[in-house]
């Protein structure tokens, strides 16, 4: 079998991005254990002084202006079965119905895989302390107002945001033989943004694990009395301002006076989580830039995250893995695939911080059952392994190589 995955920019080792990470871990594994030769289209060459990794059989760059001529010539060549296009931005999706068209004229069958929480677009956030911080220190104040503005806003603006993003759902789940999201808590959502009845077109798989290492019973015996956020610093997105807060409280419980709060990662909101803690007399925070976060999820108790939206959450998934319960805001469906609320974490109401800090304290104050929450969660992270998620992959393109005539 012959796969073409279609990505906004090409490989290399040097790209962080959820969808880089995922086609590389997929590509190795099926050149590695299912003997499929893969090749990688993309639109954007990668920055100057990075090297394309030397993964696939071939490479074609693409752009909005379609060539189906040298598209077609690609496929025939290279004899494709399955077109995989992931996750687009929106000038590229005009390229859909052409590519639809040629693939099936070249007999492959086109998947378009969305990696995101559908309407994530819309998930903007902002808050008044945000603004406040904008304009006394003069960083981005105008554009932190209107997003505090538009997120008290929100109930009367999302209908008309909807309306907007239907071409974005809409062209790719027209123009695909199937459409693959992370969850099946996404189907409904995507649909009702597609404005499209749902059939058998949806497909959830869900992200493997990238580390392949678990947690030990002594692991989980030497672990430290830490609470770990990992995540980049963008207020937007993760929120972690709500950390904060929340350790604003905790902090002064007697119970948790051994404990300290570690944040894992870097962004331009850095500055100003800096500022809250200073503001705020926050005591025993540790800042520790960009790492690697395999030894902090080793060391870690308790994981949290409040972001605002997360398509999969791959943090969660390693946390688990690692031995570290997650305590988390229930903003994104794919949560509920991942943790099972009172055994491997808590789930929380989103923007419920009172229920957010009764989580931590409960689950931090008692030592016991956290440890064996602990063991429950790295045990229970093994249905994320590659081995089962790229199954489910196999599966799909079985399914549709079998199948007699695109529909």
């Amino acid at each position: 079998m012959n796969l073409l995955t279609i990505n906004s920019f090409d490989c290399s080792a040097q790209t962080s991005g959820g969808v880089n990470q995922t086609t590389v871990a997929l590509t190795t594994w099926f050149t590695r254990h299912a003997d499929i030769r893969c090749f990688l289209g993309f639109f954007e060459e990668i920055p100057e002084g990075q090297e394309p990794l030397p993964l696939f059989h071939g490479r074609i760059r693409l752009s909005r202006h379609f060539d189906k001529e040298a598209f077609r010539r690609f496929l025939q060549d290279n004899e494709i079965d399955i077109v995989q296009v992931n996750f687009l931005k929106k000038h590229n999706l005009v390229v859909m119905p052409e590519l639809y068209e040629v693939a099936h004229q070249c007999g492959a069958r086109v998947i378009y895989a969305f990696h995101m929480c559908p309407g994530f677009q819309a998930h903007t956030y902002g808050s008044f302390e945000r603004a406040r911080y904008g304009w006394s220190h003069h960083d981005n104040a105008l554009a932190e107002t209107k997003k505090w503005l538009l997120t008290a806003a929100k109930p009367l603006w999302l209908p008309a945001a909807n309306c907007l993003l239907r071409s974005k759902y809409r062209t790719p789940y027209d123009y695909a033989d199937r459409v693959v999201v992370l969850s099946e808590h996404y189907f409904e959502p995507y649909l009702r943004l597609a404005g499209r009845p749902r059939t058998d077109k949806m497909v959830a798989i869900g992200n493997a694990l990238r580390f392949s290492s678990f947690a030990t019973p002594d692991d989980i015996a030497a672990k430290e009395k830490t609470l770990l956020v990992v995540a980049r610093f963008d207020e937007d997105t993760n929120r972690i301002s709500l950390v904060l807060r929340a350790w604003r409280h905790l902090q002064q419980d007697p119970l948790l006076a051994q404990w300290k709060l570690q944040l894992v990662g870097e962004g331009r909101d850095m500055p100003f989580y800096r500022y809250l803690v200073t503001r705020w007399h926050l005591q025993r925070v540790e800042f520790t830039g960009r790492q690697n976060p395999l030894e902090y999820y080793r060391r870690a108790s308790l994981f949290l995250m409040t972001s605002t939206a997360e398509g999969w959450g791959m943090v969660l998934t390693e946390a688990m893995q690692m031995g570290v319960p997650v305590i988390a805001m229930d903003s994104f469906g794919a949560l509920h695939d991942i943790v099972t609320d009172g055994v491997t974490g808590r789930i929380v109401p989103n923007n419920d911080l009172s229920a957010f800090e009764v989580a931590v304290r409960e689950w931090a104050t008692a030592p016991p059952r956290l440890a064996v929450r602990a063991a429950k969660a790295a045990g229970d992270a093994h249905r994320f392994e590659m081995t089962h998620t790229a199954a489910k992959w196999l599966e799909l393109f079985n399914q549709l190589t079998n199948t007699s005539s695109p529909q």
